[in-house]
């Protein structure tokens, strides 16, 4: 007989020429290892639904990418744009301040001609 070794309902060993049941002990974490007969189809990694009795192939769930922990360079990087980000507005500041102080003299110089006055 052929029979399939199971922990956590996972095909961890496949026997063959047994005639009964092997019976292991349990692994180092604790988890039970079980033994189901099988046929020549089953292989290891296969995953065992005990409620059906049936073996279905192994479909590990996609794995997300890992976000990389950010070095010192970036971090460095970023504090560099956040400074740079915050001269730019500050410059964009400075030139609007700049061009209501030209608006405002000119406003008074041409009071000043309407006037009729010389400066």
């Amino acid at each position: 007989m052929m029979y399939a070794m199971l922990c956590q309902n996972r095909v961890i060993e496949i026997l063959t020429g047994c005639e009964e049941a092997p019976a292991w002990p349990p692994t180092p974490e604790g988890y039970p290892i079980t033994a189901v007969e099988c046929d020549e189809t089953i292989q290891r990694g296969m995953i065992y639904n005990p409620e059906t009795g049936e073996f279905s192939e192994y479909i590990p769930e996609p794995v997300e990418p890992a976000i990389p922990e950010p070095t010192q360079l970036d971090n460095i990087e970023e504090s560099q744009l956040i400074i740079m980000e915050a001269l730019a507005e500050q410059y964009e500041l400075n030139e609007e301040r700049h061009i209501d102080d030209l608006e405002i003299k000119a406003e008074i110089y041409e009071a000043i001609l309407e006037l009729g006055g010389n400066m």
